[in-house]
């Protein structure tokens, strides 16, 4: 059975790409820093029929990651749903200590994670990595979370490059405003006020990002490389 590696499997994006890649039949590892939500995750995946284990882990601990990597036999899908969120501030204004938390998890977690899940995959492997709309242009008062993310994109395209050769894909996806984390945690009359302001009327689902995840992994994606999928509604095509 194919295996596959969701780093960030917490929270509603992770437990959605979780699900979507079980369905699709694939063994998992979930991992993630919430040991509690892992064990819940974890039951409701197992319920469903899947195949799963599950690790806590701190994407900031390089040496957990490569043993982590290094304990997925048959790997052969990696999804980094790596990200925390930034305190708005303007940068002037922004903790020091704030930018170092948001670049050492949101990138260069990533970039960690990449570099022990590419010596770990086989010829025509995969990587699909979370990155966002925030990768793509500018976003005022988040200025250390748009800069990881559009770091992201660069180590996405760069791995891509690199890994061609031997039909390792590396992909990433650009999710613009999504029911999960603290979007969720806004009343139910802020949501339906935020989607209307945005193309499509509504805020996306989890659910339909990581259909977008799933597809960029399963071989219907065999020639998708180096390449950002945006699944915003049309956020960013202005």
């Amino acid at each position: 059975m194919t295996r596959a590696l969701v780093l960030g499997a917490n929270g509603q994006i992770g437990r959605a790409i979780a699900a979507e890649l079980a369905q699709a039949g694939l063994a998992l590892m979930v991992a993630a820093r919430n040991a509690e939500g892992l064990k819940a995750l974890t039951a409701d995946l197992r319920a469903s029929g899947a195949k799963v284990d599950a690790f806590a882990l701190d994407v900031r601990d390089a040496a957990a990651v490569a043993e982590l990597v290094d304990r997925s036999d048959g790997l052969s899908v990696a999804v980094n749903n790596i990200g925390m969120a930034q305190p708005i501030a303007p940068l002037d204004r922004l903790d020091l200590d704030d930018l170092d938390q948001v670049l050492a998890v949101n990138l260069r977690g990533v970039a960690v994670a990449m570099k022990y899940e590419l010596a770990a995959l086989p010829d025509g492997g995969c990587i699909v990595n979370v990155a966002s709309s925030a990768g793509l242009r500018g976003v005022g008062g988040m200025a250390a979370y748009a800069a990881a993310k559009h770091g992201v994109i660069g180590l996405t395209r760069s791995a891509a490059l690199e890994q061609a050769g031997r039909g390792v894909r590396v992909n990433a996806v650009a999710p613009g405003t999504t029911e999960s984390g603290g979007t969720l945690d806004l009343p139910a009359a802020m949501r339906e006020q935020i989607g209307s302001g945005l193309p499509m009327g509504r805020i996306g689902r989890a659910e339909e990002l990581a259909r977008a995840v799933a597809w960029l992994a399963s071989p219907a994606a065999s020639y998708v490389n180096g390449t950002v999928l945006s699944v915003d509604g049309g956020q960013t095509a202005g």
